[in-house]
């Protein structure tokens, strides 16, 4: 993946609230349920790799691309659905939880390690 994507989605953004007012969809689009239909999204996404290995999950990806692809934009949708909905800065809060990581995740004690920050105080 370049290390620059240049994602705006400004145009995603525009095109989900049009889809969504167009139906009248607006009065399902509480934090509750796209919290909730996040995670069933995301559990579809899951579901495609249940059961493989590191390497098959590859292969599977590769196999099954525009499967996973539409998983992935039905949970990125739902984000965005719900950053908007809660009027949520999300370059803003992405940038801040990145912060917050290089505090909680310092290289000197994370470096190759698949530990929670807590486990690094012990």
């Amino acid at each position: 993946m370049p290390e620059e994507a240049g994602y705006d989605l400004t145009k995603v953004i525009k095109e989900m609230r049009r889809f969504r007012d167009s139906r009248g969809w607006q009065k399902f689009h509480n934090p509750k349920n796209l919290a909730v239909s996040i995670a069933v999204e995301a559990a579809e996404l899951m579901e495609l790799f249940q059961w493989e290995d590191c390497e098959e999950s590859f292969k599977k990806a590769a196999e099954q691309r525009q499967r996973v692809k539409e998983e992935i934009a039905d949970v990125v949708l739902y984000v965005l659905s719900l950053v908007d909905v809660l009027q949520i800065n999300l370059e803003e809060a992405c940038l801040q939880k990145l912060a917050l990581n290089e505090e909680r995740y310092p290289v000197t004690k994370s470096y190759g390690k698949a530990l929670k920050y807590t486990e690094f105080q012990k």
